[in-house]
C-alpha cells in the first residue's frame, strides 16, 4: 500500500472517530436539555428527611451522583440556618405542609404574587415543608416553614464551537468536553484538517 493511500485511510479513521465523538456528545446534550427542560416546569415536593439523602435527591431529581452529594451538603447547610434565604414571603394554610403544597402549586403555575427569587428559572425547584430542627426535634409550628431551594447543576457534559487559527489559516472548530476531557475537530469549509485532544491536569 503506498503512502498517499495510508494517509487517506488514517485521515478517514480519524474524521470518522471525531464526527462519532461529536455526534455522541450532541445527542447526549440534546437528550439531557430535554430532560432538563420537561424538570424545570415542574418544582419537586420532597419532605425534609428527604432533602436530607442523597440517593433520593438523585432519584427524585433525576441528576448525577455528584450533583446529588454536593446538594445534599447545601440543603443541609440551608436547613441549619447557615444560609440566609434570598427571600421571604406568606402563605395561609392550617398545616405546614398543606403550605409547602400551596407553594408548589403557585410556582407550577407561574403565580404573578409570587417573589421573583421563588419564579426563576433554574435546572431544578424543590419545594420542602420544614418540620425539624438542625438536631432532628420537632419545631414547634410557629416556627415551622416552606423552603423553596433554586438549584442550578454542574453540568459535566458541554458542546463547542469556533474558530481556531493555525498557520495562519482561520478554521471552524467543533467540540465536546466532558469532566477533564475535552476534543476539538477542526474544518477548512467541509474539509477536516486535524483533531485536538486536551486534558485537565489541575483544577482549582
Amino acid at each position: 500500500m503506498d503512502e498517499g493511500k495510508r494517509k487517506r485511510q488514517a485521515h478517514i479513521i480519524a474524521l470518522l472517530l471525531t464526527a462519532a465523538v461529536v455526534i455522541f456528545g450532541v445527542a447526549y446534550a440534546v437528550g439531557r436539555y430535554a430532560g432538563h427542560e420537561a424538570a424545570q416546569e415542574k418544582p419537586t415536593f420532597m419532605m425534609q428527611v428527604q432533602t436530607q439523602d442523597a440517593a433520593a435527591l438523585r432519584a427524585q431529581l433525576d441528576i448525577s451522583k455528584s450533583n446529588a452529594d454536593a446538594l445534599q451538603k447545601r440543603l443541609a447547610e440551608a436547613q441549619a440556618g447557615q444560609r440566609a434565604p434570598t427571600t421571604t414571603y406568606y402563605v395561609s394554610a392550617p398545616t405546614v405542609e398543606r403550605a409547602a403544597q400551596v407553594v408548589e402549586r403557585q410556582i407550577r403555575e407561574d403565580d404573578p404574587t409570587l417573589p421573583r427569587a421563588a419564579r426563576e428559572k433554574t435546572d431544578r425547584t424543590v419545594v420542602t415543608p420544614i418540620t425539624k430542627d438542625k438536631d432532628g426535634k420537632q419545631l414547634p409550628t410557629e416556627e415551622q416553614k416552606v423552603d423553596v431551594y433554586k438549584i442550578n447543576l454542574n453540568k459535566a457534559h458541554k458542546i463547542k464551537a469556533g474558530a481556531s487559527v493555525i498557520d495562519g489559516k482561520a478554521l471552524m472548530s467543533v467540540g465536546y468536553e466532558q469532566g477533564r476531557f475535552e476534543a476539538l475537530a477542526h474544518f477548512d469549509g467541509g474539509r477536516y484538517k486535524g483533531v485536538t485532544v486536551m486534558y485537565n491536569v489541575a483544577e482549582w
